[in-house]
């Protein structure tokens, strides 16, 4: 415990020298003094590279410049944003209803003709909602009505439909013109294909900038101006709120929460979470971790709860398993076991002397773990497991890389990674994330999971109506996964960000929705 609370005065240590470090060179924003403007400037880890639905329609719905036609909710059931009604007519088939007068801001009005297209377009082009639907089919039925006929029972339609990966909706005939022109990305700035609140008028490398929409189909937003700018560096997004040029700075380090304590120029903001953030990933393919009982030794080695109190100060929620306690299916799987862990590890052949590390035909245990700078938390919690796994005779070296996708999506190369990632989906769904995750044909399975029993489950839970069955098999499911050592958490973050004056009530939205129509300053 000592170890931890050393490593979390060094975080706070760090924190602190960002926050005296070199400032990012932003126009607008807050204001020193006098009445906030209606605008907002927020800071991002995260570039938007262009407005492609295909590519980066995801960023559209956290920054107000596109919708989906259900809205996410922490609570996990999804209600109805572009539509007015979302019915299950029977197990394979749906109904949705679209307002009167909604419409493309190129004036192209969002009719059932538009929807039923857009849903044929991405069942044949976006590879994700293909494979969370397979052969599913979409009809105009009636001026704003679509019928969405799916293959086999589907009681994760409403979160797909609130999955910002999935349906962002836009003119898809607007957008077969552009591609088929060959116009390069770029061009769709202006190509008015979305029906958000705002539109995009401009977009670089710097920043995107964000005008209102006067004639949106729920009234005109709140704000003069959205301005979104591309900031990798932690430090550098604190000092711009800091400075008044950015009035909200999003993914920020958690220790730096206690450096703003008693400052009136910008102030640590929190809210709720919705579920386990950061998965420690080991790889299956790569030794020790080809051996279940390693996997199963390192994850009940941790401490959870020193993670969470000492190392996080309380902003976090300790580990209990791979979703949140509030879900009806959770279960308790993830413990501290440290008697267990070694015994584990004495099993599986790696033996300890005393104090010193442990061994196996002359080799120690050691591997190496994966960060990534656009989530510095990843870097604070992988330090602390680092001193945690060293009184277990586990050496951990820590290596940041610029992007941990990248990094992880190859099979070999990596032992272990720090990433944020849910196993519940941005809308909410708990089917895709386990098929893509730890289904063994999963496309994001990037540890390498093999579990024909966990597969068949997973099937199963996919096509479960009845929530009582669909309870116990998501149970069952996670004690499985357990037993394998195939996943586990190790930080639950509650959502934070840094504000300016103006901003500090600012409410934070599940699903990392930044700007709404409704947004407007709070100070």
């Amino acid at each position: 415990m000592t170890r931890i609370r050393a490593l979390t005065r060094l975080a706070a240590a760090a924190a602190a020298v960002l926050l005296t470090a070199g400032c990012v060179q932003t126009t607008g924003g807050g204001e020193a003094a006098g009445d906030p403007p209606n605008t907002v400037t927020f800071a991002t880890g995260f570039a938007i590279d262009d407005l492609d639905p295909l590519e980066n329609g995801f960023w559209g719905p956290e920054f107000g410049y596109v919708e989906l036609l259900m809205r996410p909710d922490r609570a996990g059931e999804p209600t109805p944003w572009v539509l007015t009604d979302l019915t299950s007519t029977g197990p394979t088939t749906w109904e949705l209803t679209l307002p009167e007068g909604a419409g493309f801001v190129n004036g192209t009005p969002l009719d059932a003709d538009a929807l039923a297209a857009l849903l044929t377009f991405q069942l044949a082009e976006n590879a994700s909602f293909a494979a969370a639907l397979p052969g599913a089919t979409a009809e105009a039925t009636g001026p704003l009505a679509v019928t969405l006929v799916t293959s086999r029972p589907a009681p994760n339609v409403p979160a797909l439909l609130a999955d910002e990966s999935m349906v962002p909706v836009f003119d898809v005939a607007a957008y077969r013109e552009h591609r088929d022109s060959g116009a390069p990305a770029s061009e769709l700035v202006g190509a008015g294909i979305y029906t958000g609140p705002y539109v995009v008028d401009s977009l670089d490398g710097a920043a995107a900038q964000l005008s209102p929409r006067a004639d949106h189909w729920q009234g005109p937003p709140a704000l003069d101006a959205v301005t979104v700018r591309f900031v990798p560096e932690a430090s550098a997004r604190i000092q711009a709120v800091q400075s008044g040029e950015v009035d909200i700075a999003l993914y920020p380090p958690t220790a730096t929460a206690s450096t703003l304590e008693g400052r009136d120029d910008a102030f640590y903001v929190t809210g709720a979470t919705s579920g386990p953030t950061f998965q420690l990933e080991l790889n299956h393919r790569a030794a020790p971790f080809d051996d279940a009982q390693v996997r199963r030794a390192v994850y009940r080695a941790i401490d959870y709860d020193a993670l969470a109190n000492d190392v996080m100060n309380g902003l976090y929620l300790p580990v209990t398993g791979i979703y949140d306690e509030s879900r009806p299916w959770a279960e308790p799987t993830t413990t501290t076991d440290p008697a267990g862990a070694a015994r584990l590890l004495d099993e599986a052949g790696w033996t300890r002397d005393g104090d010193g590390p442990r061994t196996r035909d002359g080799a120690e245990l050691r591997f190496s773990m994966l960060t990534y700078p656009q989530q510095p938390d990843s870097d604070a919690l992988a330090l602390a497991v680092q001193a945690q796994l060293a009184a277990q005779g586990i050496g951990v070296d820590i290596q940041q890389v610029p992007d941990i996708t990248d990094a992880v999506e190859q099979p070999t190369g990596w032992q272990a990674s720090v990433r944020a990632s849910g196993m519940l989906s941005f809308g909410g769904d708990y089917v895709l994330p386990l098929v893509n995750t730890v289904r063994s044909d999963g496309p994001k399975n990037y540890t390498g999971t093999a579990d024909p029993e966990l597969d068949a489950l997973i099937d199963q839970v996919a096509v479960e109506l009845d929530t009582a069955a669909r309870d116990d098999l998501l149970r069952r499911i996670q004690h499985r996964i357990a037993d394998g050592g195939h996943l586990g958490y190790i930080g639950q973050r509650r959502g934070a960000v840094i504000t300016g004056p103006a901003w500090q009530g600012y409410e934070i939205e599940g699903s990392n929705l930044w700007v709404s129509r409704d947004t407007a300053p709070t100070g």
